[in-house]
Order: C-alpha cells, then sequence, then structure tokens
C-alpha cells in the first residue's frame, strides 16, 4: 500500500507521441506495483521542440529536451518527470536525481529509405538524412559516397519527409526503439547492425527523474527500476563523461550484462565527423565507472584525443540575452502573457499594448451545425489553424453536450505546434503539424485528399489560400467561421511609453493593421517604428507591416511565439 499523500502524482512530459507514449509507459508500470496510485500528466514544450529550424549541435545540445521539465520539478510543480535517458546530460543536475530506469528496449538504429534500400543498395550520392554527428560520421565511414544532411522534427514528421521524397531525403537514421514504441516498425528497411552504427549511450532506455530528496516518490520508483539497464547504461554514459563528449562529439557505446554476477561488455566508439578516423575499443569488467574510465583512456591512447580537440566547442548564448530591451507586444490580452514570460526570462521589459481582440461569432449557427455534422460521421479530417479557433470550437462543442469522443475516428491536424498542444490539452493527439507553419505547408501534407470532405473551422477574416489549395486537390472543404478578430478598445498605454520601445512585435496581420489604427494611423506608426526594430512573426505578417509604411528587419522562419522570440535573440546577439 502507498500512504494517502503520495495516490497522486504528478508526471512532467514532452508533447511529442514518442514522449506521451514513454510516459505512459511509465505510469503503467508504476500503477501496477502500486495499486491506488493516480498519476496526472503535466505536458512541456522544451527548447529542442521549439526549435526546429537548426541542427542540434548549432543550438547547444546539453539539456534541450529537458531543462524546462528540470526547472518544473524543482519549482514543485511536477513530482517525477519522463525522459529518453540519451537526452539527459550525464550529470544530474543540483537537487535532481534518476529515480529510476526502467527495462530498455531495443537499441539499434536503422535506416529508414524511399524503395525500401538498404545500407548497401543506397544509390551512391543519396541524401541521408540525420542531425546527429554520431550517426554521420559512422555513415560516412562506411559509405563516403553518401550525403548526409541534418533533418529535424518527431519521428513521423521525418519518416513522412523521406517516404514521400520531401526535402530531397532518399533516407533516415532513426532509433528503432522509437518506431517500435510507435508501431512504425513497418517502414524500417534496413536494421544497422552494431558494428556498423553503434548507438547513443543510453539510446532506447527511459529515465525516470525526480528531486533527490524527495524520498517517498523514489520509494515509488524503486519498482520499476531494472538493474541491469542502470548499469549497462551507467557504463555507456560514463565513458561519454570520461571523453568530455556532448552532443556535437561523435561518440557511440553500447554495454551488454553478459551475467547474473554482472560483467558487463562495453564496446565504445569515437569518429571524425568526416568519418575518415574511427576508433573503436571493447572490454568486461564489473564495474561499469571503472570499465568505461579503462576504455575511454585507451580510446584517447589509439588517437581519439587529437578527433575530440578539433571539435568544435557547443555554444553558449548568454542568460539574458534581451537584458534591457524595451519591447512592445502587441498580442491580444488573453494570448499575450506566454510571450511576455519569455521575454522576462531572456532579460527584456515587455510593454504589453494589446491590439486586437477574439470574439466568438455572434450567430454560432453554421458551426453548430458543422459539430453536428462531425458527430454524424460527415467529416473524413478536421483541421485547425490556431489556438483561438480550438479554444471557441470546444466551448460550442462542450455546450452542444459532446465531448472529445466526437474525434474517435476523424484525424485531426495542427497548423503548428501551439495549435497541437491546444488540441492535446483537450485529449486530441493532432495525426500532422508540418514542418512550416503556413497553409500551403498543411495543404501539401496531407496526401491524396481528392472527395474527402474536410471541416475547416476558422478565423472570419482568415486567408482563403488553405481552402483553395484542398479544393483544387479534390476535397471537399466546409470552412466555417469561429470567431471573430477585432479592434481593442483605445489603450491605456500612452504614446510616450511606445516612443521610448527598442522593438515592436507583430504576430498577424490584423494586430499590424490594429496597431495601426490605435495609435492614429501610418504617419504615427512610422514615427513610433522608425528608430525602433519590427519584428514579425512570419512573412504574410511583415508584407502586411510593409504595405502600411513600416520596415521589418525581423521576420522569424519557424512562424511561432518561440520562433520570433529566436528571430530577436538571434539578431540582437549577432
Amino acid at each position: 500500500m502507498i500512504p494517502n499523500h503520495m495516490r497522486t502524482l504528478k508526471v512532467g512530459t514532452r508533447t511529442s507521441r514518442l514522449a506521451r507514449w514513454q510516459t505512459d509507459y511509465v505510469i503503467r508500470l508504476l500503477e501496477a506495483a502500486w495499486p491506488g496510485l493516480t498519476c496526472e500528466v503535466e505536458p512541456f514544450v522544451t527548447q529542442g521542440d521549439r526549435t526546429l529550424q537548426q541542427s542540434l549541435p548549432e543550438i547547444g545540445g546539453k539539456g534541450l529536451f529537458t531543462a524546462e521539465l528540470e526547472r518544473a520539478l524543482l519549482e514543485g510543480q511536477i513530482d517525477i518527470a519522463v525522459h529518453s535517458l540519451k537526452d539527459l546530460p550525464v550529470e544530474d543536475a543540483p537537487g535532481l536525481t534518476i529515480g529510476a530506469i526502467p527495462a530498455r528496449g531495443d537499441a539499434h538504429d536503422v535506416l529508414v529509405a524511399r524503395h525500401r534500400h538498404t545500407l548497401e543498395t543506397l544509390p551512391s550520392g543519396a541524401v541521408v538524412g540525420t542531425s546527429s554527428p554520431r550517426r554521420q560520421a559512422q555513415l560516412l565511414a562506411l559509405r563516403p559516397d553518401l550525403q548526409v544532411r541534418p533533418i529535424r522534427g518527431n519521428v513521423g514528421t521525418r519518416v513522412r519527409k523521406v517516404l514521400n521524397g520531401l526535402d530531397g531525403y532518399d533516407a533516415a537514421i532513426l532509433a528503432a526503439a522509437g518506431l517500435i514504441r510507435l508501431d512504425m516498425e513497418d517502414v524500417i528497411s534496413d536494421w544497422l547492425p552494431l558494428d556498423a552504427m553503434l548507438p547513443a549511450p543510453g539510446q532506447a532506455a527511459l529515465a525516470v527523474q525526480c528531486r533527490a530528496d524527495d524520498a517517498a516518490t523514489l520509494a515509488l520508483l524503486s519498482a520499476i527500476e531494472d538493474e541491469a539497464a542502470r548499469r549497462t547504461t551507467l557504463a555507456e554514459r560514463a565513458f561519454l563523461d570520461e571523453l568530455g563528449g556532448g552532443c556535437s562529439a561523435p561518440i557511440a557505446a553500447y554495454a551488454s550484462q553478459l551475467n547474473a554476477e554482472g560483467r558487463i561488455l562495453l564496446r565504445g566508439l569515437v569518429a571524425s565527423p568526416d568519418g575518415l578516423d574511427v576508433f573503436r575499443v571493447s572490454g568486461t569488467g564489473t564495474e561499469p565507472t571503472l570499465l568505461a574510465r579503462w576504455l575511454a583512456e585507451k580510446a584517447r591512447s589509439q588517437g581519439a584525443i587529437r578527433v575530440l580537440s578539433q571539435l568544435p566547442a557547443e555554444p553558449e548564448l548568454p542568460d539574458r540575452p534581451l537584458e534591457g530591451q524595451r519591447i512592445v507586444v502587441t498580442r491580444p490580452r488573453p494570448q499575450a502573457p506566454g510571450l511576455v514570460q519569455r521575454l522576462k526570462e531572456l532579460g527584456a521589459q515587455p510593454i504589453l499594448y494589446p491590439t486586437i481582440s477574439i470574439e466568438p461569432m455572434e450567430d454560432t449557427g453554421p458551426l453548430d451545425e458543422a459539430i453536428g455534422r462531425l458527430a454524424n460521421g460527415e467529416y473524413d479530417r478536421v483541421i485547425f489553424t490556431s489556438v483561438n479557433g480550438v479554444a471557441i470550437f470546444w466551448e460550442r462543442l462542450e455546450a452542444l453536450g459532446h465531448d472529445v469522443f466526437i474525434f474517435n475516428d476523424v484525424p485531426v491536424a495542427a497548423i503548428g505546434p501551439a495549435t497541437g498542444e491546444a488540441l492535446r490539452e483537450h485529449g486530441v493527439e493532432p495525426d500532422f503539424i508540418p514542418d512550416e507553419y503556413v497553409a500551403e505547408a498543411v495543404a501539401a501534407g496531407l496526401g491524396d485528399v481528392w472527395g474527402k470532405r474536410i471541416l475547416l473551422p476558422r478565423a472570419a477574416i482568415a486567408r482563403p489560400t488553405l481552402r483553395e489549395h484542398l479544393g483544387a486537390r479534390g476535397a471537399l472543404v466546409d470552412e466555417v467561421p469561429t470567431y471573430r478578430t477585432l479592434a481593442a478598445q483605445p489603450n491605456a498605454v500612452p504614446l510616450s511609453v511606445l516612443e521610448s520601445a527598442d522593438v515592436f512585435t507583430f504576430t498577424s496581420s490584423s494586430t499590424v493593421r490594429s496597431f495601426v489604427k490605435l495609435v492614429g494611423g501610418p504617419a504615427v506608426a512610422r514615427r513610433l517604428t522608425s528608430d525602433a526594430l519590427v519584428a514579425c512573426i512570419g512573412p504574410v505578417t511583415a508584407e502586411t507591416a510593409r504595405e502600411l509604411g513600416m520596415h521589418p528587419v525581423i521576420v522569424a522562419e519557424e512562424y511561432t511565439m518561440e520562433g520570433l522570440t529566436n528571430a530577436l535573440v538571434a539578431h540582437l546577439t549577432q
């Protein structure tokens, strides 16, 4: 039995489909071990999830997928966090520990390729996607005639890019465990043996992290600990640590337990990024850390130290790169807190100047009718293009007495990660989120839509682009106005405050037009922004700003709030 005060455990997780599978798996283990225990899931979007336009080494590899979860643990928002072990830095964050490592999955890497090519049959010059220096080095050591190109996105996105021939990819290397966990094993065209592709330290293992002083939670986690997984991954991660390797280091390691007495076989590898120099070591022992230390020294003596000394240092941004910048936020007041908080974390002084408000349609009849048709199974797909659309759609859904089960047999697409997260909060997992968060990318990525009946709940003033693209491909689109975008009421912030701003941010064409109206017209808007930077969330918003006489200098490549802040940081720290 468990103590009453521990009957509910708050579990933090990333929001990807794979991360949710891993979290659900850990929850099943815990609830089976402790009858009466209830686990509540708290989703988080990490920096690694938000920054999809650069490879991991370019943005700094350590903690990219863990920092937000670790902060929530330390602040007591959650009790445990579920990670892929290979994403965790080797050293525990102060105050935290790995409370359990459950039984490990298959650690092999695999090839996913169009036309079912194997690594041996890939044609010379084929483009293989991977953002891992470890995989790149081993691939080029075997096939120097191939081209390696970074590829980002979740597992489904990377597979889709390869199988649909998007962006020129002919193949990609992925972890077998992720595909198996997502029931996507059928896309594997080649299993790569360990002597061809040694995995990352900790690959296929899960880590359940908690506060180091939380004895009650540690006791619960002890029930799902796998001793062999703990000892073998400890050896692998110690090998990485001894060599001083991080995300940008082509270092691989894999350990297996040989007998019940705990004897371990550890294989390690260090390679140059071009694959020309490869150093392999192996050995057995009963003490994981000592074994790793011995093999790391062996690798250094063979010449690995020369390779490691030539690797670029992982980039480190200043803790508060926007220190002192006065940044105007023009988002609607209810949607502004996330951006305002992020700017504060980066050191900026946000000035909230909402220029629009979001209101449900006065006549809800068309939306109510569409929800009724959805309940009757008359739609083949639903596409959401904004967080606002999700929120207002759900208000009407619940008002009409329906619930999330209305989507049981209907795939749902989201235009971007924020909209996808809004759907997950209501219990719907989007089956498609494009890599570029625009209408054209949504339409292009949905595959064959000929004859499909698609529900598109949107803003009343939304661009017709998505409807037109889908219609041109034979889809039957019901575009239903869900909410109105209205100019905000006159703002309490005086123009003198705006005159002191360093940056004006705009997150939609509506925020631009309403800003111009609120401040007194294009001439005033041009004057206010003439000595400041104008930052726009994407090219459509930037074009609207230009039409109204402003001069956008910063245009985000990723059309999200995080993409906008990343663009600000990149511009102001270059």
